[in-house]
């Protein structure tokens, strides 16, 4: 729901208060980016597209610096993707209640899902039907998502925000690529660490837990939050805010600071 130029940036502030340098990206369909509002024809064109402008802005703004990915929801299912993919580029992702599945309680029944996928065709295509907002959920997004409601309000109210239910072609997407997550847990070897609210009811918390015991990574690190749910980083009272990401920052620069001390 949230783009680079809103919420998230005043939030994460307090990374760079602490000294880490932070970029930002509007996937294409998203916030100011290109492209028709709400939409991915192909995850992996989408995925790719990030890591290409990170390696780009990275290489001429911070080079030779330890680079981490942050991703929240399906920026988390996108940092999960790209660092697997490119292991050497990264030092380490923190995923903040990763899209490593969506909800049983969002999902519509099976017999939909499979129709909608027919309806609206291939990866990498889109039938005309396939460009509308009518993919089936169960529950208001928006108020499952945010806890207090003048977080909602605002976080909802960007006049670039794509408020309605997701595109019949990017529903598609999204659950392939969460079944794709879900099915390589067990080979993810990057250092991570996974922040999931235990109240989340958009993305599931047992996915996150699944992630820290069948990971084989050597560095992995789990915090699930009692009694938070999903916008982690935007929709929650501000001591919660606040303890999610002073426990990113620490293991962020934990991992910074042993790399100095060894040298």
């Amino acid at each position: 729901l949230d783009t680079a130029t809103f919420t998230k940036r005043k939030e994460l502030t307090r990374l760079a208060q602490h000294g880490i340098g932070v970029v930002m990206v509007d996937y294409e369909g998203h916030g100011r980016s290109d492209g028709t509002l709400g939409l991915i024809l192909d995850w992996n064109l989408l995925v790719n597209d990030v890591h290409s402008f990170f390696s780009d802005i990275t290489q001429k703004e911070f080079p030779g610096k330890k680079l981490f990915l942050l991703g929240e929801s399906m920026g988390g299912a996108v940092a999960y993707t790209i660092i697997k993919e490119h292991p050497d580029m990264y030092a380490g992702v923190n995923l903040v209640a990763p899209m490593c599945k969506i909800a049983q309680n969002m999902m519509p029944p099976a017999w939909i899902i499979e129709l909608g996928r027919k309806i609206a065709g291939p990866t990498g295509t889109s039938t005309a039907i396939g460009y509308l907002p009518i993919a089936p959920s169960k529950g208001d997004l928006k108020m499952l998502t945010f806890k207090l409601a003048y977080k909602r309000a605002l976080c909802t109210r960007v006049p670039t925000i794509f408020a309605r239910k997701p595109r019949l072609a990017t529903a598609r997407e999204l659950l392939n690529a969460t079944k794709a997550t879900s099915e390589s847990l067990g080979e993810f070897s990057a250092p991570f660490l996974v922040q999931h609210g235990k109240a989340d009811r958009v993305t599931d918390p047992q996915l996150s837990q699944a992630l820290y015991d069948e990971s084989i990574s050597t560095d992995k690190t789990i915090r699930l939050y009692d009694g938070m749910w999903h916008a982690l980083t935007a929709g929650e009272p501000t001591e919660n805010v606040e303890l999610v990401f002073n426990d990113s920052i620490e293991w962020i620069l934990a991992r910074v600071n042993d790399d100095k001390k060894s040298q």
